[in-house]
């Protein structure tokens, strides 16, 4: 008889989304594991309508339990979920992990009630945050690191920087594992051969011969899309395509008006994402930071990098961020906000089919090896179960 799995409450906004949900039942291979998400909402997501990123079609097939509970507000950091407490109380857990920034509010919630309610478990985190923000906002800030570092088992954080910022403040490093939040389906995205791309490229409206260059996602300048849209224009006859949404879209209307080969696509859901992917010859993540009291950003993994990674796209991004850690070759990455470096990357593969092939292949193998759902929960649960194992809750 094999021995009982930990009981693992996973405390998460993602996962209202149905593609990411793939994750957590990879992660129920390792945990007997509950799922708190939000409900259903109504809402646009990249210009689309938020339900048509979630639906009920995986509940036959979860190995573990989903509660959607509503949440206090629509804001990422600053909701609490209603009705966390009776979840809390209704079963005895060993780990609560909770998604979200370290200054979250259901952070904070989730924390106190774990105290309160399960004041044996592993309480832990997963953050994103890789940016030190400036002024009275970053020393307000280090000190809610500090106290979250003080009453925390474990974090994961989603890239190096994150790491070194909780290190920082009290984390210690053997407490901090660094990982992707979410890995890639690689059933539903895998190469094209030939024929299929071409049958994309005519569903898509994109040039059947020509060598198409693409972006996915928020249409914003902090990802670098006019640096990128000045590079293919000194590299021509190529074309670019574009999808998704944003405050950019209207400025790029008008160069799409005036250029014949740049090409806006409407956002897509989810699980039609990896058939525009597959059109490409080669994509493109241009992100730079932001660096204000207001906004302060840094990329922080870019999961469409791997996402065009398992289609057999060669990717290239720029050093802003997690990038280069996510990509992880030299010769694909490009000084970010500097449209001539972007396009001395770029023209170099634009007229080297076979670098284009080779550094498809390798990427095609890294995203195999390090970023399927199921090697990402993999190496979740080698980390948390070591956590258990090392040493008593600090409550």
């Amino acid at each position: 008889m094999s021995p009982a799995k930990p009981r693992l409450l996973l405390i998460g906004h993602p996962y209202a989304a149905l593609e990411n949900r793939k994750k957590v039942q990879a992660l129920a291979a390792h945990f007997d594991l509950t799922c708190v998400t939000s409900t259903m909402e109504d809402g646009i997501i990249l210009g689309r309508p938020a339900s048509d990123f979630d639906n009920e079609s995986d509940a036959a097939q979860r190995r573990y339990e989903l509660i959607r509970l509503p949440r206090s507000r629509k804001s990422t950091t600053t909701f609490h979920y209603l009705g966390l407490h009776r979840v809390l109380r209704s079963r005895s857990f060993e780990i609560v992990l909770v998604e979200n920034e370290p200054w979250a509010a259901i952070c904070w919630q989730a924390r106190l009630l774990t105290g309160l309610f399960q004041p044996h478990c592993k309480f832990g985190i997963f953050t994103w945050e890789n940016v030190e923000r400036p002024s009275w906002k970053g020393w307000l800030l280090g000190h809610i690191y500090r106290a979250m570092t003080a009453t925390t088992d474990f974090i994961i954080a989603g890239n190096q920087a994150a790491k070194a910022l909780v290190v920082k403040r009290g984390a210690r490093p053997a407490d901090v594992h660094v990982d992707a939040q979410l890995g890639v389906d690689l059933s539903s995205h895998a190469p094209a051969d030939p024929t299929q791309r071409s049958q994309l490229r005519r569903a898509h409206g994109l040039p059947m011969e020509a060598l198409v260059i693409g972006y996915c996602g928020r249409l914003t300048d902090e990802k670098g899309l006019r640096e990128l849209l000045t590079a293919c224009e000194r590299h021509q006859p190529l074309h670019l395509a574009l999808l998704g949404a944003g405050p950019l879209k209207p400025w790029l209307e008008e160069q799409a008006r005036l250029l014949p080969w740049l090409h806006l696509l409407p956002p897509r859901p989810h699980w039609e994402i990896p058939d525009f992917l597959r059109c490409l010859d080669l994509f493109v993540l241009a992100s730079q930071p932001v660096r204000s009291l207001k906004n302060c950003w840094e990329e922080q993994f870019g999961h469409v990098l791997i996402e065009a990674m398992a289609c057999g796209v060669p990717t290239l991004g720029s050093d802003s961020g997690a990038i280069p850690e996510v990509i992880g070759m030299k010769e694909a990455i490009f000084r970010h906000s500097d449209a001539d470096a972007l396009g001395s990357v770029l023209g170099s593969f634009c007229q080297n089919v076979s670098a284009r092939q080779e550094l498809a292949e390798r990427q095609l193998e890294r995203t195999r090896q390090q970023y399927s759902h199921e090697a990402v929960a993999q190496r979740w649960a080698g980390f948390i179960f070591g956590i258990m194992e090392d040493r008593e809750p600090l409550r």
